[in-house]
């Protein structure tokens, strides 16, 4: 399971609406103090993300709490939103290229042009469904697992 720390910030029914807050991916690096890295990341301020997760524990506003998301959701979700985009231009561009190769139309340039966005298209449509099937799928869905007391949020 993946944890995360949060701050409850509303309640809704079954679901809380929290704030997380980015951390920079070199946060916890024992070399953060002279990486130049380190230093432009903390140039920029930190964003706030807000989720909607799973109440279990009926956590309440203003409440410090650890959020979590299995491990093979989060891969499957990845897979999906990265690659069957991705994956649709490629085989959009190559299969219209191919069509107009094979009826003898010489604008193939153009063929895997139109092809590719046909096939982005569909690729981001399909990716629009399967996250509206999977909203509410608890096993999908980040959840509340636990009280945080003494994290503080900046």
């Amino acid at each position: 399971m993946i944890e995360e720390s949060a701050l409850v910030v509303a309640c809704e029914e079954g679901f809380a609406i929290v704030e997380t807050q980015a951390q920079a991916a070199c946060g916890g690096c024992q070399a953060k103090s002279g990486c130049s890295t380190s230093v432009i990341s903390g140039l920029f301020r930190r964003r706030r993300n807000r989720l909607k997760v799973l109440n279990p524990i009926q956590a309440v506003p203003g409440q410090q709490v650890i959020i979590g998301l299995q491990e093979q959701a989060l891969v499957s979700i990845s897979l999906v939103a990265y690659l069957l985009p991705l994956l649709s231009l490629l085989l959009g561009a190559i299969g219209l290229q191919e069509a107009a190769a094979q009826w003898q139309w010489h604008g193939g340039e153009l063929a895997s042009i139109i092809g590719g966005l046909s096939g982005l298209t569909l690729g981001l449509y399909l990716l629009k469904r399967f996250s509206h099937r999977h909203a509410y799928d608890p096993s999908y869905q980040a959840v509340i697992l636990r009280q945080a007391p003494g994290i503080q949020f900046s």
